[in-house]
């Protein structure tokens, strides 16, 4: 890729726009697939795509190519639909620090793409195998999928950046005759020995599933629940941090209103942020899509709102600075402000403090499923368990939690002292669009009563 990133500075230095912008993607990607005894590899699978802007007299022009001697070309035509453009006229974005610097994956461990496919095939075989022990009937499945991502973003402001991104999931799952699921994933960036020595998470997690097999229902109500780390990080994600995509909010007025910086939006032990420089985690990135440094965002701070996620034309929009958040699901796409790393922050309280403060409500753990409209939310937890005097006691029925994400962060008691982050490489999409890598988390936390089900 660095020749052709040679040919793209070239480029953008020879046109006459008042910005140029070029970006260069190759991708190289593979699947493993273990269900019970049945294998499957696919990859890997390589493609080369890029994408020219440039913004002329208060207009954008974009135009995708798929092979880096159309550069010029694209370069041209993009500026060509600019000119024609009778779209609104904006402001001029605002551009990141001009900067030219490399960062690749190889500085942290072996890159995944390095690891032989028959060991990642053998790995897959493993604890599939060792899933399948713990049942006398049922499914056992592990997928393993790869990304590895070589990206360049060059522009006439004097940005010239270049990064290798390793990223790796893995997903084991268990299925027992009548539905019910146990469901795992570990994603990451870097290292594939983060994917070894996890025999004892995966025996836990059959056990775990045969102890649910007699679970008793519980009647619909208002209940205290505690919410496990996943399930945190998916109410902060999905519930709240499309919210604060600054895009989505110019398109939405009155939500951008209620959710303007200085705002209560929950409890005073609610503190969010997004942070793409979790370098380990799927969602992080050195330099977003436009090439702005990835960050550390605080969007809520002590219950109030504090920044929105901003691109380089939402920030010039907004009269703020770019959050590093600029992120391109699909080439030829105008870049969307979009998560990155977003989670809650946590607080000094311990679980087992939580489970005592619980009284007689449940412990909720393992996100199966949800769907979002506007501020109102429905999430499916994968196990539900009633708390007696700050002990686990018996399984109930999955069960799905709902609200206005506003009143539940604002029913939110305490917070607790151990943040977990979790991946996925394919985890986030918006309106239609392509989905991208992110991560999301949290602490446990305690909240006062949500509406289950």
């Amino acid at each position: 890729m660095q020749k052709y990133r040679d040919l793209a500075e070239k480029a953008v230095a020879s046109s006459e726009a008042d910005f140029a912008e070029i970006r260069l993607v190759h991708t190289s990607r593979t699947t493993v697939i273990q269900a019970g005894l049945t294998h499957m590899n696919t990859g890997p699978v390589e493609r080369f795509t890029g994408t020219t802007r440039v913004f002329i007299s208060g207009r954008w022009g974009i135009c995708e190519f798929s092979s880096p001697d159309q550069i010029h070309d694209a370069l041209d035509k993009a500026a060509a639909l600019a000119i024609q453009s009778k779209s609104r006229p904006v402001p001029f974005p605002v551009l990141p620090p001009a900067c030219r610097d490399t960062f690749s994956d190889e500085e942290s461990g072996v890159p995944l793409i390095d690891v032989p496919l028959r060991e990642k095939t053998f790995l897959c075989r493993h604890y599939c195998d060792l899933l399948g022990a713990s049942l006398s009937s049922g499914s056992a499945r592990v997928t393993y999928d790869e990304i590895v991502r070589d990206r360049v973003i060059v522009n006439s402001s004097g940005t010239s950046v270049r990064e290798i991104e390793n990223l790796g999931s893995m997903k084991t799952q268990l299925v027992l005759p009548g539905g019910l699921i146990a469901s795992e994933e570990l994603a990451l960036r870097g290292s594939f020995d983060r994917f070894k020595g996890r025999e004892k998470q995966i025996v836990k997690m059959s056990r775990n599933l045969l102890l649910r097999k007699t679970t008793t229902s519980i009647a619909p109500g208002r209940i205290r629940v505690i919410l496990d780390p996943e399930l945190t990080g998916i109410l902060i994600h999905e519930a709240f941090g499309h919210l604060v995509e600054a895009d989505f909010l110019e398109n939405n007025p009155a939500v951008a209103h209620l959710l303007r910086p200085g705002s209560r939006v929950g409890s005073e032990c609610v503190s969010i942020v997004d942070n793409s420089l979790h370098m380990n985690q799927p969602g992080s990135m050195q330099w977003d899509d436009e090439g702005t440094p990835g960050e550390k965002t605080q969007l809520v701070s002590s219950g109030r709102i504090v920044s929105w996620l901003h691109t380089m034309e939402t920030a010039a929009g907004s009269k703020a600075s770019p959050t590093g958040n600029a992120r391109i699901s699909e080439p030829g796409k105008t870049p969307e402000a979009r998560m990155t790393c977003t989670y809650m922050e946590p607080g000094t309280t311990t679980l087992e403090k939580l489970k005592l403060h619980l009284d007689d409500g449940l412990y909720l753990k393992g996100f199966m499923g949800g769907a979002t409209d506007m501020d109102r939310f429905s999430i499916a937890a994968q196990e539900a368990w009633t708390v007696r005097n700050g002990v686990l006691r018996k399984p109930v029925a999955p069960v799905v939690i709902s609200g206005k994400v506003t009143d539940v962060l604002g029913s939110i008691l305490d917070t607790g002292d151990d943040l977990k982050l979790f991946g996925n490489l394919s985890g986030c999409s918006r309106m239609g669009s392509t989905a991208i890598a992110v991560t999301y988390g949290g602490p446990h936390i305690l909240i006062s009563e949500m509406q289950v089900s």
